[in-house]
């Protein structure tokens, strides 16, 4: 009778190490505290696409179409419980194992997955950041001195933070008068390239990068500035002149920009 006794003492003491370490027994599902939140994403860095075009309709009020296209980031939730939230760090948020999310603007930002249970609540966090590829087409520049003359300015759509600019301005004659390649020395084609900084909308300050004469179709301007502080509120953009009265040339630019870095106060 002893044995027998010790013998089922045995039995009951292994059936329940089982329940407690198995996942499952007599078709019971147990939830695990192993089953830790894990948040992914298929790439940490993507680039927007930004497009301007003024569209010339004769006068001085161009119509501007602007094109933004934003880069699709995946995140995955790897583990956790069935309900999953994502916080995306831009003010959104979001709910699925799986989701696809793009952001409006250039930045770096950190996303947060979280997952409940009736007993717990897990968190895991992924960083990307999201930098900007920026093209604009311009009306055709005018004389400074002629009645009709206008502003050509092509705004590098810069945000709040610490970011850097490359690229490039072109300047391509438009055919409405003579080429470049025939001006004499006196009428030779013109352009002045101001950086300026703005502040709720009005210029507050001014650099004259370039300002000079050419005799070619086609003059490209490569600019690079590193590091430019952007507080809230203000922005920066080129202004192009030309002094040339029977100068005729449609401005374009192509550049990229950082993801911006916030100041720390």
């Amino acid at each position: 009778m002893r044995v027998a006794v010790t013998v089922s003492i045995t039995i009951l003491f292994l059936a329940i190490f089982t329940v407690a370490a198995g996942p499952e027994i007599f078709g019971i599902q147990l939830q695990s505290s192993s089953q830790k939140l894990t948040a992914t994403v298929d790439s940490s860095s993507g680039t927007n696409e930004y497009t301007l075009i003024e569209i010339d309709e004769g006068d001085n009020n161009e119509e501007t179409s602007i094109t933004i296209i934003q880069h699709q980031f995946t995140f995955r939730a790897n583990g956790g419980f069935d309900a999953i939230s994502w916080d995306f760090g831009d003010g959104t948020t979001g709910v699925g194992q799986e989701i696809v999310h793009g952001f409006e603007l250039p930045g770096i930002y950190t996303i947060t997955a979280t997952s409940i249970s009736t007993e717990n609540i897990e968190t895991s966090q992924v960083q990307v950041e999201v930098d900007l590829k920026a093209k604009a087409e311009v009306d055709n520049m005018e004389c400074v001195c002629a009645p009709t003359a206008k502003d050509t300015i092509i705004d590098l759509v810069g945000q709040e933070g610490q970011q850097s600019f490359e690229g490039y301005l072109t300047v391509e004659h438009d055919g409405s008068s003579e080429s470049c390649t025939l001006r004499n020395p006196l009428q030779e084609c013109h352009l002045r390239i101001i950086l300026e900084r703005t502040e709720a909308g009005s210029v507050v300050g001014q650099d004259v990068l370039f300002d000079d004469t050419f005799r070619s179709n086609e003059f490209v301007f490569d600019f690079a500035f590193d590091d430019v502080e952007i507080e809230p509120g203000e922005g920066i953009q080129f202004r192009l002149e030309t002094d040339q009265v029977r100068d005729w040339h449609k401005p374009s630019a192509d550049w990229s920009i950082t993801a911006p870095m916030m100041l720390e106060e």
